[in-house]
């Protein structure tokens, strides 16, 4: 049994190129059969592919400054950080929408009178 070396997926036979990391087997010069324990485990990659987490701090800025000045804009921020994977985002979309709705009501109540 063959395995990647750079992700350990177990390697199809024939295939020149990994099907889970794209490695070129045949640019490595062993032509794919390389032979590695057969616990794929051992032979990951020793740095996973972890990303940070983004912030989103300018959206958040500029969506509470438009929120009290131009709700609609308000909005538009509140629902692309409500769409965002992050509980923080999520959090303040919500908060953006709420303000950017009560400015609103209020503007408009003011101006009818």
């Amino acid at each position: 049994m063959t395995f990647c070396p750079s992700c350990g997926a177990e390697k199809k036979e024939g295939s020149k190129f990994c099907h889970n990391c794209g490695y070129d087997f045949e640019a490595a010069g062993a032509g794919g059969n390389t032979e590695f324990n057969s616990n794929p485990q051992v032979n990951q990659n020793p740095i996973p592919n972890v990303q940070p987490e983004k912030t989103y701090t300018i959206a958040k800025v500029l969506g509470y400054l438009c929120a009290i000045l131009i709700p609609l804009f308000g909005i538009i921020f509140g629902v692309y950080l409500y769409t965002r994977p992050e509980d923080d985002a999520k959090k303040h979309g919500k908060l953006m929408i709420g303000l950017a709705l009560v400015i609103w009501a209020i503007s408009f109540l003011v101006l009818s009178r």
